[in-house]
């Protein structure tokens, strides 16, 4: 196991959970889609800015990449809208389990059929014993 990416992406997941709670604040203040605008216009200066000083890519190899693959920004949009309306409904820890709960079985049929150019790697019982152990947290962080 590769600790170090490991290590960046729980770090990444730390970062979501706190997004999640800031966006939620955000979405409060300003109107949920104002908030999302205001999120995605933040990050989107910031990654030009790293992007102009450190990125070493081609972006305009955009033009020639199937349409598909530039819905990154979409499905993220998507992402932020939903946590800013659900956080100040029914709080960060039950919107991210609820979050992971769709990962986790999105990616798991992601890899059983390779889409998307992934690697094939089959539901096993081991990953069926993961998905109801995630579904029985999900309820119990909704029951009140």
């Amino acid at each position: 196991m590769n600790w170090i990416m490991t290590l960046i992406v729980l770090l990444g997941g730390a970062a979501t959970a706190v997004q999640a709670g800031v966006n939620g604040v955000l979405g409060r203040k300003v109107g949920t889609l104002e908030g999302a605008f205001t999120s995605f216009l933040i990050g989107t200066v910031a990654l030009f800015l790293i992007m102009m000083f450190l990125g070493k890519g081609n972006v305009l190899q955009i033009v020639s990449l199937p349409k598909w693959q530039l819905t990154g920004g979409l499905l993220g949009a998507l992402y932020i809208v939903g946590m800013v309306f659900a956080v100040p409904k029914i709080g960060v820890a039950s919107a991210m389990v609820a979050v992971i709960a769709g990962q986790l079985l999105t990616s798991t049929i992601i890899d059983h059929f390779g889409l998307i150019g992934g690697k094939t790697i089959p539901i096993d019982w081991q990953r069926i014993v993961g998905i109801v152990l995630l579904v029985a947290a999900l309820f119990l962080f909704y029951k009140k």
